[in-house]
């Protein structure tokens, strides 16, 4: 690795109405490093990577690869001057192959298409189509795939793919690997990785922090966007922290610890252990007997589940997702029904009751998708913040509400929130917000409602280490006003910070009950893979014999 910059990004400087986004940004990375690139949501991070792609264009500054001089007005022009990126959505097409969609859209293919080939990967009934054939045509789909030469680069960086597999028959972590390999297919020098684990499993995780170290050793560098300080640790060899669209500094990796780089996103010292003061456990505010419930394909996800929440206590749900996390979540708030089973919030029979009965019997829901299923993210932050309140007496009588009054409420939640980049509450849309900044306005909704029950699945995700700081101390708040917490999260630290209670979920079954103080973490490991002794069936009697679904 050398000294000398290999990418510079010289006073990038960006607006958008209201909001300066990158304050004259000076950010540079070397040549073969892992390079990583922290901040707050609503930083400047993502901006400052997308005006590198081509997405965005400066207002001022300059962009320097390899010694020239960029003048970047598409992804396509990134992509000439090698450099790829990685988005936290994948843009993958189900139904092709690995192959298929690594050559997809690439102008001149080098071998991999020939003129007279017929397109063998289109179903027989559409080969004849005209429309079909010309959108083959314009994405040069004339193949022969070079699946050989795909499968050896797969191999050159670790990566265990079959090019002629669809890309629906891939798991998650798979998935993510095809897409680095459409970059690295097109020769690129420089790859940028926005949140690249926010949807794999810790050992997914690992090897993909395998797979980067091998693109660093082959002169490859890498940006690696993240919230997560301990794969700062892990995987880069350099970071550079941005606050409120400046860079506040960059530092060599093995020099700082967690604690000096949280302070540097946020600004001042960051807890990574609360306090969790006894609290009295009172009545039950989630009573629920004999779960059985089917995901979209009449696939059963939940199999007789019995649970019990209590007034001031968090009960936490650890499990690999996929086990039926989503599907009990969306059970406890009444927005799935049930094949069997029955649910009781605070003494009321709510099975087979519609969701605004749960909203009405003090149910808040902050769920893992809060984007698609949290918000309505045309709508301004006003409405939003408001929503589930619209039906009350609180906004006004009859047909009409009381805008000053909404108005209010959601610029109190705002504020004692800590919502950021919220212009006007009455203009600026959800959408509009930061993934941190949105889950804050979300559960400020949830929250202020001073519900019995809450139902968080997955609260942290995908947020900094300032606002992770910030929604653990809310749900410990709750948890001390008597509210009743069914916390989900894939994050096992989280999960046993704040619990009273854990559940261990598998195959749409608890198979394991503990609690922190006494939670033997192999076990809990174990048990969430289905490893534990004795299988499902013997352990879910168990957690009820032991009080999990008394």
């Amino acid at each position: 690795m050398t000294e000398d910059p290999f990418l510079r990004m010289e006073g990038i400087h960006k607006e958008f109405p209201g909001v300066v986004a990158n304050d004259h940004v000076d950010f540079s990375v070397r040549r073969g490093e892992i390079h990583g690139l922290l901040g707050e949501n609503g930083a400047g991070k993502s901006t400052l990577m997308k005006i590198l792609y081509g997405l965005y264009s400066e207002d001022q500054g300059e962009i320097w690869l390899d010694g020239t001089r960029l003048d970047l007005d598409s992804p396509q022009d990134a992509i000439d001057a090698g450099i790829g990126m990685v988005h936290q959505h994948f843009m993958l097409i189900p139904r092709l192959t690995v192959a298929e969609n690594i050559v997809l859209g690439e102008r001149e293919p080098a071998g991999a298409f020939r003129e007279d080939a017929e397109e063998s990967w289109l179903p027989a009934s559409l080969r004849s189509n005209s429309l079909v054939r010309s959108l083959g045509e314009l994405f040069s789909l004339g193949l022969d795939v070079p699946q050989e030469k795909i499968a050896d680069l797969a191999d050159q960086y670790g990566f265990s793919l079959d090019p002629g597999a669809k890309i629906w028959e891939l798991d998650v972590g798979q998935q993510q690997r095809v897409e680095i390999l459409k970059a690295l297919y097109r020769d690129v020098d420089l790859l940028i990785l926005d949140e690249p684990t926010a949807v794999l499993t810790p050992n997914e995780a690992e090897r993909l922090f395998d797979s980067l170290e091998r693109l660093a050793a082959e002169g490859i560098s890498v940006i690696f966007i993240t919230h997560k300080l301990k794969e700062v640790e892990a995987v880069t060899d350099r970071v550079t922290v941005l606050r409120e669209g400046k860079n506040v500094g960059t530092v060599d990796t093995p020099d700082v610890s967690r604690a000096d780089l949280a302070e540097m996103m946020v600004g001042r010292e960051v807890l990574f252990q609360l306090e969790k003061d006894p609290v009295e456990i009172g009545d039950p505010v989630l009573r629920a007997r004999g779960l059985t419930a089917t995901d979209e394909r009449e696939i059963e996800v939940l199999s007789g589940v019995d649970l019990t929440v209590r007034s001031g206590e968090v009960v936490g749900i650890a499990g690999v997702s996929g086990n039926g996390q989503k599907e009990l979540a969306e059970v406890a708030a009444g927005l799935r029904d049930l094949v069997e089973g029955e649910i009781v919030v605070s003494g009321t029979d709510l099975t087979g009751a519609k969701p605004r009965r749960f909203v009405e019997n003090d149910v808040s829901f902050v769920p893992e998708d809060r984007l698609r299923y949290g918000c309505a993210a045309d709508l301004s932050v006003m409405y939003n913040a408001a929503m589930k309140e619209f039906r009350t007496d609180q906004f006004g009588s009859g047909q009409f509400l009381d805008y000053g009054r909404v108005r209010e409420y959601a610029e109190t939640l705002v504020e004692e929130f800590d919502v950021r980049g919220v212009r006007d509450v009455a203009e600026t849309e959800a959408g509009d917000l930061s993934g941190g900044n949105l889950q804050k306005l979300i559960l400020a909704r949830e929250i202020y409602r001073d519900p019995d029950l809450l139902i968080a699945n997955q609260p942290t995700r995908g947020v900094d280490v300032g606002a992770i700081e910030f929604i653990r101390e809310a749900i410990l708040d709750q948890r001390a006003e008597g509210t009743g917490v069914l916390l989900i999260s894939e994050n096992l630290d989280e999960i046993m910070d704040l619990s009273d209670r854990v559940l261990v979920i598998y195959e749409g079954e608890f198979v394991y009950e503990t609690t922190p103080e006494e939670a033997d973490r192999e076990r809990v490991g174990l048990e969430m893979t289905g490893g534990g002794p004795g299988g499902p069936s013997t352990q879910t009697e168990a957690v009820v014999e032991q009080g999990g679904g008394s």
